[in-house]
């Protein structure tokens, strides 16, 4: 059997050395991913030589390098032929540098949240109606601000976050147009605080006029309201 094998993998290279060295992928991608396999392949050529000696350890870590790419599956199904399986980035917020203002030329502006808390920044921006979330650029930062995302948008619904705004506090802007000031400390508290007093205060002011109001939750015993 091993002979036979041999001596078909024989014959084929004696009579088709080119086609037999080629590389050949069977490719698997997300339907709504964002990139054309084109592009992957270009980003996985220098990996990818004529021969059935490939690393697929490190094919898998370039494709995972491409922001888009969530988790890259590789395979190898026969010699030279493999199978890769691409999942994207499912995105959860949109994320605007909160530096740019000052200084764009030399900063990342823009990206996303992925739904596991990532911020992932590709050259290439898609339409999304995702919540905008603001930050300074630093994954750690954006991590927490995804996480009291969750945490924030669950006190207030069925209250609705257009966006939300870490700098050294936390501000919620809620649709329509209400801004809520919460602060460095005790967020949760205060966002609790404002759930209750916004609702007390629907029966003796008018929606128009509240929907418009910045509510500043940082008082010790009680808020200021500002329209």
């Amino acid at each position: 059997m091993i002979f036979l094998l041999v001596l078909i993998t024989w014959g084929v290279q004696s009579t088709h050395p080119i086609e037999f060295l080629k590389v050949d992928i069977n490719w698997e991608i997300d339907k709504n991913f964002p990139v054309t396999q084109q592009a992957l392949e270009q980003h996985i050529s220098p990996l990818i030589t004529e021969t059935y000696q490939l690393n697929l350890h490190e094919i898998k870590h370039e494709l995972e390098r491409h922001p888009w790419v969530a988790n890259a599956k590789v395979k190898r199904l026969f010699w030279n032929f493999i199978k890769i399986k691409i999942s994207t980035q499912q995105i959860s917020m949109r994320w605007k540098n909160k530096n740019c203002q000052n200084d764009v030329k030399t900063q990342i502006c823009q990206g996303y949240i992925s739904t596991k808390g990532e911020l992932f920044t590709p050259n290439k921006m898609i339409k999304s109606d995702a919540i905008i979330a603001i930050s300074a650029h630093n994954k750690n930062i954006t991590k927490a601000l995804f996480d009291n995302y969750q945490t924030y948008q669950a006190i207030i619904k069925p209250m609705i976050i257009a966006s939300i705004l870490k700098t050294n506090i936390d501000t919620l802007f809620i649709k329509p147009h209400i801004k809520v000031i919460l602060g460095y400390q005790k967020q949760q508290k205060r966002l609790k605080n404002f759930v209750k007093v916004y609702k007390k205060l629907t029966k003796s002011i008018a929606h128009e006029k509240l929907n418009r109001a910045i509510f500043d939750m940082r008082y010790a015993k009680g808020f200021s309201l500002k329209f």
